[in-house]
């Protein structure tokens, strides 16, 4: 395929989102990771920041990149790269911050001696000699003077205005500073399968497989909703440990117990519905009109969500053929009383359809259950409605004949 982008390849916000994505995932995994006495925000000090019981605090800057190399890994990198450069501008103007109580060298002192800077990226930071430049002075391999030197010298080999921004920001700082500053730099290697690690994590709380898919989805959820009443109340999103120590919780305990998970799903509606067998006899019957669209679509979604569960739960191996079969039977042996119970006055068409309302409401009503599972009324009604589709049961008296065919 050839380099040549089409406009909409340009415009499109795929790259961007994913990298919001990673920040997310990053956030996510620092939640999980919590002791006693932490907080953990998200966009609020930085990408990330972490604050320690001491009061001491953790800057988090997330880079990322879909582009890769010909064998398929993240691009390198490089000394000059924005990424990187920017950042330490950014983190510069935040230890100078006058409007935060940082106007002299004392504070700023302080500032930097509190906070650690982390910079986190898939992007390959192993061949960058302006990293390695930094790390060599806080080993004290090279002295800060030979790094100033090498950064003057980038400044000279650059066109970019804002990269000799950024670069003599960097250099105009005061020296001890400076030195204090760089010593408190970290550099993180982040690998791509960010979601994975933060599985490994869920696992690590003792959640059977089958279930952690549906920790990590919980959690996910959570937290997106706890980011958008944040900036809905103009706020920023901090978790503290105590309070979200118990969320979690109730999440993996929920994932712990014998039941069986319950998983909502978006359901795509055949089309045609009018002309499914369950919503003729239900037409037929009085119980809705072809004109009620809501209904059936609600009906059907029912019916599906059910349908979906049941494969799933068999699908993983967390129900046998066994008890699905003898689910389905429990669920027609029900029908069957009830059926009987209400059609014992059946003599005419008029009763027959009032019967068989009757029956649909008792049946309506009816609990289910899968191993220790009690299912929600939804789920329960759309178990019949499927029997019913399949033309396993039906509602009037002799709704074979109709039916059947």
């Amino acid at each position: 395929m050839g380099e040549n982008k089409t406009r909409y390849d340009i415009t499109s916000a795929d790259t961007k989102i994913i990298g919001f994505d990673y920040q997310f995932f990053y956030f996510m995994k620092a939640v999980l990771s919590l002791k006693k006495g932490q907080s953990v925000g998200y966009e609020a000090k930085d990408d990330v920041h972490i604050t320690l019981p001491d009061g001491s605090l953790v800057l988090i800057q997330l880079k990322h990149t879909t582009q890769q190399t010909g064998d398929g890994k993240p691009i390198n990198l490089t000394e000059l790269d924005s990424d990187l450069l920017k950042t330490l501008y950014n983190w510069i103007l935040a230890i100078c911050d006058i409007n935060d109580g940082r106007a002299t060298i004392a504070s700023q002192h302080s500032f930097i001696k509190n906070t650690d800077f982390i910079l986190a990226t898939n992007k390959d930071i192993e061949q960058n000699k302006f990293i390695n430049n930094i790390i060599q002075v806080q080993n004290k391999t090279i002295k800060l003077e030979e790094l100033i030197l090498y950064i003057e010298g980038l400044i000279l080999q650059t066109d970019s205005a804002e990269s000799k921004k950024y670069l003599q920001q960097f250099i105009n700082m005061d020296r001890k500073l400076l030195k204090e500053f760089i010593n408190k730099l970290k550099f993180e290697n982040q690998a791509t399968r960010i979601s994975e690690e933060i599985k490994e994590l869920i696992a690590d709380y003792y959640i059977a497989e089958s279930r952690i898919n549906d920790v990590f989805n919980s959690l996910f959820s959570e937290l997106k909703l706890a980011h958008y009443e944040a900036v809905q109340q103009r706020e920023k999103l901090i978790v503290e440990y105590d309070y979200w120590h118990r969320k979690l919780i109730t999440i993996f305990e929920n994932n712990k117990k014998t039941t069986l998970p319950i998983r909502k799903v978006n359901i795509l509606l055949p089309d045609r519905l009018e002309e499914q067998t369950f919503i003729k006899e239900l037409i037929d019957i009085g119980d809705i009109n072809i004109l009620e669209i809501g209904q059936i679509e609600e009906f059907t979604s029912f019916m599906l969500e059910v349908e979906f569960n049941l494969k799933t739960w068999f699908d993983d191996g967390e129900i046998t053929k066994e008890e699905l079969d003898s689910f389905k039977e429990e669920a027609i042996l029900f029908w069957k009383n009830t059926h009987r119970a209400n059609h014992r006055t059946t003599c005419n068409i008029n009763l027959d359809k009032t019967n068989a309302l009757a029956c649909l409401d008792q049946i309506r009503a009816k609990v289910l259950t899968v191993q220790e599972t009690p299912l929600k009324i939804e789920f329960c009604n759309g178990t019949f409605y499927r029997l019913a589709n399949e033309n396993e049961i039906g509602w009037l008296k002799k709704w074979e004949d109709k039916y059947r065919k």
